[in-house]
């Protein structure tokens, strides 16, 4: 694919998730007038993951049928049209049609993200083979850009225009790229395995015998153990920072700090994710995926004592701060990372359907990263009223640091005692085998 096709990747994930990002700041605030509780912000913002969570198995699937591209241009056209209907609520005053439009046009604009990040996904997976860490640091980054300037790009508009005006020109902008992008990405991205799907169940030829060729699917992939963790990471990654999203203007005005200020807080998260997107080749040349992985886990999770901060902790808000910005740097890594060790691990099991693997890898991951954007808002707020905030991201934090250590073992210490193994096997294999033939 040429520079320009990435570019326009770069751009169209950078606009969805400033779209993604707009309304967390300020649409609690606006919806305050409506009498609507905190806890039903956390199903209308999980709303969102959860139809990316449906769309993002769905999409894995039928890439090989339809294409890449045409499902690319779809999503973004269909994100564009809703960001734009979803101006629509400022017009409504009965609190039950807003929660309900508000849930139908969420559910909407997370499949058609579905749509644009898995295809995302799977083109550099599938296009950048070789350097598929490299490219998805810089494509993660934009999403980090994204979110960064999502909450001050809506603060701009919302000030200038007014509400309805925000969304129609967000709305605006994303399906005035399709033109763009259908010129720009080049049709070799729809490129598939040379095995047609139709002789999946056919016999090959293969080191002299007939093996039959396995179809991949996503049950068998799941019975793989490092898939499986690994597509749990991506899951955490961002449960990490979507908790605290519908509930932390509330706990911010605790400071008696201003909008503005609560608005620029929700820019601390994402730009630490942004410094580090463009550093990732430098620590993957040095260290194992999976190592990373585990460090930066664990830094998360104590990124969460200081994200509440826990009650043993002073109530600070120098020490919040600091919590977002360890929270964006560590869980850029292990979200990155998760990926490309989720494809390593499938082409393993289907050498013969490597592209169409990165396809159902590319469906996880979104599902994955979708998962953990519906649970984690729904679980922030209603917990938030149960316990309060403090006490929500000390919980988190404890879990996060829990899983790293699972991971590690699981992972890294006895899957290196399974590769151990199974090389001593091999080599007695072939001493064994040059025994015979002295």
């Amino acid at each position: 694919m040429n520079f320009k096709g990435f570019v326009g990747m770069l751009t169209v994930s950078i606009l969805s998730n400033i779209c993604y990002m707009v309304v967390f700041p300020f649409l609690p605030l606006e919806f305050g007038r409506y009498g609507i509780k905190p806890s039903t912000f956390g199903f209308i913002f999980a709303m969102f993951s959860a139809a990316s969570m449906i769309g993002s198995l769905l999409v894995g699937k039928i890439m090989i049928v339809f294409g890449r591209k045409i499902i690319l241009l779809l999503g973004i056209f269909i994100m564009g049209l809703c960001m734009a209907l979803f101006s629509t609520i400022s017009y409504l005053d009965d609190p039950s049609l807003v929660v309900f439009f508000c849930l139908v046009s969420r559910f909407v604009q997370g499949f058609t993200s579905s749509m644009i990040q898995t295809t995302c996904y799977s083109i550099i997976s599938v296009i950048y083979k070789e350097k598929k860490q490299q490219y998805m640091g810089y494509y993660e980054g934009s999403q980090g850009f994204g979110w960064a300037i999502g909450p001050a790009i809506g603060a701009i508009l919302y000030s200038l225009f007014g509400f309805h005006w925000t969304f129609y020109i967000l709305g605006g902008s994303m399906i005035l790229t399709c033109p763009l992008m259908y010129i720009q990405i080049p049709n070799a991205i729809n490129e598939n395995d040379n095995l047609e799907q139709s002789i999946l169940d056919e016999e090959v030829e293969e080191v002299g015998k007939s093996s039959p060729v396995i179809k991949a699917t996503y049950s068998e992939l799941f019975k793989r153990k490092v898939f499986t963790l690994s597509a749990v990471c991506a899951c955490l990654s961002y449960y990490s920072y979507s908790y605290f999203e519908p509930v932390l203007p509330t706990r911010l005005q605790e400071f008696d700090i201003s909008t503005s200020e609560i608005l620029l807080f929700f820019c601390i998260d994402p730009s630490g994710y942004l410094a580090l997107s463009w550093t990732l080749s430098f620590f993957t040349d040095k260290y194992d995926s999976k190592i990373i992985i585990v460090v930066t886990i664990f830094i998360c999770g104590l990124a969460q004592f200081l994200i509440g901060p826990s009650t043993f902790l002073p109530d600070s808000l120098i020490l919040m701060g600091i919590g977002q910005l360890m929270n964006g740097v560590s869980n850029f890594f292990f979200c990155v990372l998760s990926l490309p060790v989720m494809i390593h691990d499938a082409e393993e099991r289907y050498p013969e359907q490597k592209i169409y693997a990165a396809d159902l890898s590319s469906g996880v991951f979104n599902f994955a990263l979708a998962l953990g954007q519906t649970v984690s808002p729904i679980y922030g707020s209603y917990m938030t009223e149960i316990i309060g905030f403090r006490n929500v991201a000390t919980s988190i934090g404890i879990f996060f640091i829990a899983y790293s250590l699972i991971y590690y073992l699981s992972c890294v210490v006895f899957t290196t005692k399974s590769n151990e193994e199974i090389e001593l096997q091999e080599s007695k294999l072939d001493t064994s085998q040059e025994n015979i033939k002295t």
